[in-house]
């Protein structure tokens, strides 16, 4: 669902399409999006009057057309609500798009969470839809993560179909057989395999995902989780398929668009011009630049033990939920002002002027000795300065508070790449590459004009209880390990977990493995 609205996005860019887009786009059905009771974002379930380049966030939503529904029809008679939709919300999707950062993000939110559903009884998030509809199920996800949305894309499975089938099919990697007697999927031979709209939909949708490993039949993917992976993996494949095919071609993008827009369903403000500035914004996107998340959650039982549905960890989700809320970068470019450092003058010159074109405020330059690696030094009270400075920065460098430091200082190392003007890594994902990097082995010291000191490396010395020590002890803690060989006296906190620098390679299911090809 989330890949046919790319694919849309994508191809409605061509200036030569717009008017057949045009025609096509008035046929859309419409859905209203009225309040059924609480009152969100100024009397409104949806903001849809946000500004260009400004993030918006969409409820992505594909229906089952009727499957599975007595359980969840009993629950709505039980609340004594009226039911106005038909059917339950098997895939539910946020994907917050971010133009100025060029930056997608798209979670799961599984379809067993159990809910407050407002104005009927607590039960599983997909019964949202079948007991009042879109408005219903856009209100009950925005009180319950407090999430923003702007807005709703509905489509069911025979538009997922007709999307697949207009791209020629979707190559998927199968390293056993597969199969799904629920579903209906079967896959007999291992290898390269074209899915077409219905075994597209057959693989996505299977709950009981069984290979044949080893002459036995193992169920690798027996719960909505691993359906989840699947389903967000796919979206990849569909846009590399999309690409691949011309999606951004005039001739091949009027089929696409005709073969999604008869199944799909949006809401009543969402216009063809904000699709156009969307898709000129994300023209170059990479699709393994897609961010996918999915809920934190723990399994809940009835009390004779029947699976009841999952429920949300609050502090666990909360970092992702902060993305979606526009709260998870605190600081723009603009609210960050730092000195740049280093020995290469070219590469002074070049982060200087390529920061401040991205907005940061460079206020001077200093010469300092060489280091091997690049160092981010801030002050105790500039943290999230320094991590924004950090995800601009190719690679992720070291990030090192220390209290000789007044504000930002960034000192260039041998291995600096330069400065990413687009599709930097959301921060949450900056923060886990900066603690994986470790300790640096050796640090600018401040108190000596930036001279390189060793730090005794205390990762290797100290080993996991030091690295904890160090997370949660702060200054005196981290004194005491640099004391025994190191220069830098006044460093406060570095953050680290593991010695490890390599970033995980982006594995995507259904990819084949190297020197293999698939499609």
């Amino acid at each position: 669902m989330v890949a046919s609205l790319l694919v849309i996005v994508s191809a409605v860019a061509s200036a030569r399409t717009v008017q057949y887009v045009e025609e096509v786009w008035e046929e859309v059905p419409r859905v209203d999006i009225s309040h059924t009771g609480t009152v969100r974002y100024g009397q409104e379930l949806l903001r849809t009057d946000t500004e260009p380049g400004e993030p918006v966030n969409f409820l992505i939503v594909g229906t089952d057309s009727g499957t599975d529904v007595a359980d969840t029809a009993a629950a709505a008679q039980a609340s004594g609500v009226a039911t106005s939709g038909k059917s339950l919300a098997d895939v539910i999707m946020l994907l917050r798009l971010d133009p100025n950062a060029k930056s997608a993000w798209v979670l799961s939110i599984p379809r067993d969470l159990w809910a407050e559903i407002p104005g009927a009884q607590d039960h599983k998030i997909n019964s949202a839809f079948y007991i009042g509809g879109a408005s219903l199920l856009v209100e009950t996800i925005t009180s319950m993560f407090d999430v923003e949305i702007n807005h709703y894309v509905q489509m069911d499975f025979a538009g997922f179909q007709q999307v697949v089938d207009s791209l020629g099919g979707v190559p998927v990697w199968f390293p056993h057989p597969v199969r799904d007697p629920k579903s209906h999927l079967n896959i007999t031979e291992p290898g390269c395999h074209v899915l077409g709209g219905e075994q597209a939909l057959q693989y996505v949708r299977s709950r009981r995902y069984t290979e044949l490993i080893d002459g036995r039949w193992r169920i690798t993917g027996g719960d909505d989780f691993s359906r989840i992976a699947r389903q967000q993996d796919f979206l990849v494949l569909a846009l590399d398929r999309a690409i691949s095919r011309g999606a951004r071609n005039p001739t091949t993008i009027a089929g696409m668009i005709e073969a999604g827009a008869a199944f799909v369903t949006i809401d009543q403000d969402l216009t063809l011009g904000e699709l156009v500035s969307l898709a000129q914004d994300f023209s170059d996107f990479n699709p393994e630049n897609l961010q996918r998340q999915r809920l934190e959650v723990y399994t809940l039982f009835w009390p004779d033990g029947r699976y009841k549905g999952e429920a949300a960890l609050r502090q666990a989700n909360e970092p992702i939920l902060g993305v979606f809320r526009g709260t998870a970068d605190s600081l723009s470019p603009s609210e960050v002002s730092l000195t740049v450092a280093g020995f290469n003058e070219f590469n002074r010159a070049d982060a200087s002027t390529s920061l401040a074109g991205e907005g940061f405020e460079v206020v001077g330059t200093l010469s300092s000795p060489a280091l091997p690696e690049t160092v981010v030094l801030h002050g105790p009270d500039d943290a999230e300065a320094a991590m924004t400075v950090a995800r601009y920065l190719e690679p992720v460098p070291y990030v090192v508070s220390d209290a000789d430091v007044d504000g930002v200082v960034l000192v260039l190392g041998a291995d600096y790449g330069g400065v990413l003007f687009a599709f930097q890594e959301p921060m949450s994902v900056i923060r886990d590459q900066v603690r994986a990097r470790g300790i640096p082995p050796i640090l600018p010291d401040p108190a000596a004009g930036l001279s390189p000191a060793a730090t005794g490396n205390a990762a290797q010395a100290g080993g996991p209880q030091v690295l904890g020590a160090m997370l949660s002890g702060g200054a005196h803690v981290l004194a005491a390990v640099l004391s025994g060989g190191s220069a830098v006296e006044g460093a406060d906190s570095v953050a680290a977990q593991s010695t490890e620098t390599d970033a995980e390679p982006v594995t995507i299911l259904g990819r084949p493995p190297e020197g293999e090809s698939c499609g």
